[in-house]
């Protein structure tokens, strides 16, 4: 049995106990074979609220970690994980207080809990709430039901009780008529449904979803990651399975190279304003340049700073604010770090700066290298002078907060675990001084 599933049994057996809650799908197999990245639990929000740190030591008792916290009108999010002997455990488990979209309450929580059933391991929803949880969310959102639940939706069709749910909740008398209305007048009908039923409850909750759209937005819940090294410190093998570990759990990992890349580099827009006739692809050499001036670097600088700052809010902002994962194989601490792959020849003591000051920072500045001897043999074509030279500015920068130097002198399934540890220490101090 995996540490996860035990930690999924206890959760359960604490919740039988002691709580009002149903399983809203993919409930079979559970609490030992979980066959979904995620455990969705219905609860009411008050509830919850008093069992919460009970909820949260029982975590830390099994020895996991929390790595998510994301708290919204509906529902809060726990990704917890565990490194042991060299694996990488992770678990997510996402607390529903109804189903809504956009402040529009769908489904009522207490209707609900009040027809769940029990198959001898957890409770959970009866087949009916099951079928109208994802149904209601996808009419309202004017998408299509999925194939793979279509033989659920026949029996639903010859259903005798979901008529009676569906008066209750969407004013419709059967599914063939919630058919036949577009998705806007079903939004409207559901909504002043819960304006005549529930009055305050509709109006609260939607302004409890606008008071937590707009705080996530500014303060989101995702993190970044970039890497920094000399060439030869295996950043491309840790990246890969850093990616393969957390992907178990986060639904997307964007990865990104150097910078965001809104504008394009520096020598292709001088060939498009034809101040350079011809741009140097060979990429296969990143130190081929020789030392550049001053101005030249300054310019530089100031160019690339532009398309950090704004790549960050228009493509890097977003992925961050839907609790979804950034990685960079190389950032702006290579420039610090590597002034030749760069061009841009200035005292890293005064980029360092620069950047504190002006450019959007990571969560996680993973510094990757190795000792030159390692370093050498893994890339001949490198010089033992040019990676001490690294060497010396990563020293500089690893005594710095969010700065973190990692050796990779042997085997990358230990580079990967020392980092993915990192991050989630550091994710789960963070997130114990959120929970209430």
């Amino acid at each position: 049995m995996s540490t996860s599933s035990q930690l999924t049994s206890k959760l359960f057996e604490f919740l039988n106990t002691t709580a009002n809650y149903a399983v809203l799908r993919n409930y079979e197999g559970l609490p030992l074979n979980n066959s979904s990245r995620d455990i969705d639990i219905l609860l009411e929000k008050k509830e919850f609220l008093k069992i919460e740190r009970k909820i949260v030591n029982l975590i830390i008792a099994s020895e996991f970690k929390v790595t998510t916290l994301y708290r919204s009108e509906k529902i809060i999010t726990y990704v917890c994980a565990q490194v042991s002997s060299g694996k990488i455990d992770l678990v997510q488990f996402d607390f529903f207080f109804n189903t809504s979209l956009f402040g529009i309450l769908l489904l009522d929580v207490h209707c609900v809990l009040n027809s769940k059933e029990f198959n001898g391991a957890v409770y959970h929803v009866s087949k009916e709430y099951e079928f109208l949880d994802k149904y209601l969310q996808l009419k309202f959102l004017n998408k299509p039901y999925p194939q793979k639940y279509k033989v659920l939706e026949a029996e639903m069709r010859q259903n005798k009780v979901l008529p009676n749910i569906l008066k209750e909740t969407t004013g419709t008398l059967s599914l063939i008529a919630l058919e036949g209305i577009t998705s806007a007048k079903f939004k409207r009908n559901v909504f002043f449904q819960n304006l005549k039923r529930k009055p305050f409850e509709q109006v609260g909750l939607l302004f409890s979803f606008l008071w937590n759209y707009f705080k996530n937005m500014l303060i989101y819940k995702g993190f970044s990651i970039c890497f920094t090294g000399p060439d030869g410190s295996g950043k491309t093998t840790v990246i890969d399975g850093i990616v393969t570990q957390l992907s178990k759990t986060y639904s997307s990992i964007e990865l990104f190279h150097f910078r965001p890349h809104l504008i394009p580099n520096l020598g292709e827009a001088a060939k498009k304003t034809k101040l350079k006739s011809e741009v140097d692809k060979d990429f296969s050499n990143p130190h081929r340049g020789g030392e550049t001036g001053k101005i030249s670097s300054v310019i530089r600088l100031l160019y690339y700073s532009i398309d950090y700052v704004s790549g960050y809010f228009i493509k890097v902002r977003p992925i961050l604010k839907n609790r979804n994962l950034v990685i960079f194989d190389r950032y702006f601490t290579d420039i610090i770090a590597d002034s030749r792959r760069s061009s841009i020849f200035l005292n890293h003591k005064f980029l360092f700066w620069f950047g504190k000051l002006f450019i959007p920072n990571s969560d996680y500045n993973i510094l990757l290298t190795a000792n030159t001897e390692t370093i050498l043999a893994r890339k001949q074509e490198l010089t033992a002078e040019g990676i001490e030279s690294i060497n010396k500015k990563l020293n500089y920068l690893a005594d710095k907060n969010d700065y973190y130097l990692v050796l990779n002198n042997g085997n990358p399934a230990e580079g990967v675990q020392k980092i993915i540890t990192i991050i989630i220490d550091k994710q789960h101090q963070i997130n114990l001084k959120r929970i209430r």
